[in-house]
């Protein structure tokens, strides 16, 4: 089993031209769900975040897709420049309240 307090995934994006770790965490056991925290570590300072869902998958999918809003708020709210591989889309899960905020985004 992995280790809660190592991400065990990561995704580098470039805001406004520097590097930013988004990294998530192995989902843990909450009661009879789970939680799946992520950090996104913003220039002025990482934050972290947690979603729980009704098993590990659900939980990671919700955490990805609430790691996505976050950064996409940077962009559409902050005016921040979000890429991915030099994309506006950052290939994450997209939440469909906010798809028309990344409408080439495929997945």
């Amino acid at each position: 089993m992995p280790d809660a307090k190592r991400p065990f995934v990561e995704r580098t994006v470039k805001v406004d031209g520097q590097d930013v770790s988004c990294r998530f965490f192995p989902p843990e056991p909450d009661g009879v769900s789970f939680h799946c925290r992520f950090e996104i570590g913003w220039t002025e300072g990482p934050r972290c975040k947690s979603a729980g869902g009704v098993d590990e998958v659900q939980a990671l999918l919700l955490a990805m897709q609430l790691a996505y809003t976050d950064l996409l708020s940077g962009r559409e709210n902050h005016g921040r420049e979000v890429l991915w591989l030099d994309s506006r889309s950052l290939g994450l899960p997209i939440a469909k309240a906010i798809r028309d905020w990344d409408p080439e985004n495929g997945f």
